[in-house]
């Protein structure tokens, strides 16, 4: 399994589990507006991935990420970088 790998699977149980749906649900329908995406849940994902993942996520980023796949996109460079959005420390 890659950084990448490891990254989807947490960014995708994170999205399970403040959204209540299943990960299968979240791949085969990734608009996250399809599954009850709202400022609450958003704002409930950000501060997840930001504690699980020990990253900072730049907000007007994380906010244009739309899909499911934009997201573990942005993710995924915040945990590998140290610029814009990268890892606290």
């Amino acid at each position: 399994m890659t950084d990448l790998d490891d990254t989807a699977s947490v960014v995708l149980n994170t999205l399970s589990e403040v959204l209540n749906k299943p990960d299968g649900d979240l791949r085969a329908r990734p608009v996250l507006a399809t599954h009850g995406w709202d400022s609450l849940s958003s704002l409930e994902v950000l501060s997840q991935l930001e504690s699980r993942l020990s990253v900072t996520l730049d907000l007007r980023s994380y906010h244009a990420a739309h899909t499911v796949t934009a997201l573990i996109d942005l993710v995924a460079v915040a945990a590998t970088t140290n610029t814009g959005a990268g890892r606290r420390e």
